[in-house]
């Protein structure tokens, strides 16, 4: 994946952080899920060593504000389109399901492009 791709999907998320109350009541759309993971972001692609301390903030109100099945899918969903965005990227996949369980908060699941977000009930 070019640097300039990466760098654009970057500047998307960071843009929908800007637009998205970071922890709302409600899961409402991949917006406000890649607000609260995008800190998580450059550990996900290899340019930081170590997972950043705001990234597990954001997981952590994720995981608070996920409250019904309808979250659970929707965040499901949106990491799932995640995943198909950085499929190409060596490493993204094992990074970004590191992530959840280090900060404290495990998904129960594999991220990946082939996730079945509808085994949620």
């Amino acid at each position: 994946m070019s640097g300039i791709f990466k760098l654009f999907i970057t500047a998307v998320i960071a843009a929908a952080m800007v637009s998205v109350p970071m922890a709302s009541a409600v899961v409402s759309g991949c917006n406000s899920v890649n607000s609260l993971i995008t800190p998580c972001i450059y550990y996900s692609l290899g340019s930081a060593a170590t997972i950043p301390p705001a990234c597990c903030d954001g997981i952590r109100n994720l995981n608070r504000i996920a409250t019904t099945t309808a979250d659970a899918r929707t965040i499901c969903n949106c990491l799932k389109t995640l995943a198909r965005s950085y499929a190409r990227t060596p490493g993204w996949l094992s990074r970004a399901n590191r992530v959840p369980g280090a900060c404290g908060y495990p998904l129960g699941y594999t991220i990946s492009p082939t996730l079945n977000c509808n085994n949620f009930h």
